[in-house]
């Protein structure tokens, strides 16, 4: 006889099935989104002052974080420092994206199969020796994504540029890229 309501006896499984999918949910890992990097390293965008209208500006994302994406967020924070330091436009001096990986390898299982020898026969009978043959698993080696940084040298200026085509009006830049990120 069963004294407890059914619903009791529910709440463990539920509980554990809550508690799995939490941990499902923890284990995938989203793109880098636009956020300042809290140190040097650390995934989102930084920049260095080079001179008075120069900056390095960098865009760090993870393994999730496409190529695009990262060179989009670099651009925005050019974009959104140039018109934080009172300058109208920006050009692109320098651009480089790397992308870092790292090496997995994998071992497959092992096999064993047995070799048999020259069957012999005497006053007793015949015999087929065997000895073990040990074959190792299959070894594969590939290169994993594990984060990707995009970097832009800017210079900035102000009213009219020599050359408007290689030029990046910053707000305007700003009010493209924003709505998308």
């Amino acid at each position: 006889m069963n004294i407890l309501p059914d619903y009791i006896l529910l709440k463990p499984t539920l509980t554990l099935c809550m508690i799995c999918l939490c941990l499902f949910g923890c284990s995938s890992v989203t793109p880098t989104q636009y956020q300042a990097a809290m140190q040097n390293g650390d995934e989102g965008y930084s920049h260095i002052q080079l001179s008075e209208n120069q900056y390095r500006v960098v865009f760090k994302g993870n393994k999730n974080t496409d190529e695009e994406e990262a060179t989009n967020f670099a651009l925005l924070h050019a974009a959104e420092l140039t018109s934080a330091n009172g300058y109208s436009w920006f050009t692109i001096v320098d651009s480089d994206t790397d992308i870092e990986t790292k090496d997995v390898t994998r071992v497959g299982p092992s096999t064993t199969k047995p070799t048999q020898g020259e069957t012999t026969c005497g006053l007793l009978g015949c015999a087929t020796p065997s000895s073990p043959n040990y074959a190792g698993g299959e070894v594969t080696t590939k290169q994993v994504k594990e984060n990707i940084m995009s970097s832009l040298l800017i210079t900035m200026g102000k009213g009219e540029p020599e050359t408007p085509l290689t030029v990046f009006d910053a707000q305007k830049l700003a009010q493209n890229l924003r709505p998308a990120h």
